[in-house]
Parts: C-alpha cells; structure tokens; sequence
C-alpha cells in the first residue's frame, strides 16, 4: 500500500494543492458505491485492487513497477556473469518486485474487468524504456 499510496495519491495530491494555491481550478470528487456488480463485488471480498479504470495515477505506479522488475533481473544477471558484487542492492530491487505483485498480475495475469488496462501498461513501459536509456545515457558520460 505504500508503493500505491507513495506514487499516486501524495503526488496528486501535492499537484492539487499547489493548484488549489495559485488559484488554478481543481477537479471536482463524488464518493461512488464501487460494488454494484457480483463480479467487482467478487473481487472486492477476495481483496484484489481493481485496476480496470484507466486513470492517470496508474502510469506511475505501473511505470516504477517495471522498472523494478527490469532493475531485479538486471541485477540477478550481473550477479550470475560475476561481473559485480550487488547483493544488497538486488536483495532491495526484489523487494520492491514482491511488493509490485498485485501491480504484475493486473498488468499480465488477470484477464476480469479489474485487469490493467493496456493503454496504462503500454504508457508505464514506454516511459520505463525512456527512463533506462537516459539512466544508461548518464551513467556513459
């Protein structure tokens, strides 16, 4: 909940703040009844996070996702060809991996209405890519 809450909430909320500060216009917020089909409902009492909105505050927790993943079995390969001694920080890279989880199985796994939607994991892995080559860019220079 905190990678979640962390990549999500806090930075729109910090964004709807320094909006609401300079006198920008802010979005409007209804409190809706989630559950009003047996299958969301379902899901709901298994405690599965349900992804099937395409919303904004998706990409960055998708987008850091991937990149843990990538980073975690970056790391595992470097550790196997024996060209680096990276346990710690791969041991960190695989926790944020177990972390994703429930992120993975929205994006890959789960096939429901509660599923990634495959514009967000198309945007979140472009933007990864994006990220990796300017990483290796500056790590050249």
């Amino acid at each position: 909940m905190w990678l979640i809450r962390g990549l999500s909430s806090d930075l729109f909320g910090t964004l709807e703040y320094i909006n609401n500060h300079l006198g920008t216009s802010s979005r409007g917020f209804d409190v809706t009844n989630k559950t009003n089909d047996n299958e969301l409902r379902k899901r709901y009492d298994e405690g599965m996070f349900e992804f099937g909105v395409a919303s904004p505050m998706f990409v960055p927790l998708s987008t850091a996702a991937i990149m843990n993943l990538a980073a975690f079995l970056w790391g595992i390969f470097q550790v196997l060809m024996g060209k680096y001694d990276l346990f710690g920080q791969v041991f960190i890279a695989g926790f944020g991996v177990v972390n994703s989880w429930p992120i993975y199985e929205a994006m890959v796994l789960r096939s429901d209405k509660g599923k990634m939607p495959t514009k967000i994991t198309l945007i979140a892995g472009f933007l990864a890519w994006i990220m990796f080559v300017l990483s290796s860019f500056v790590v050249r220079m």
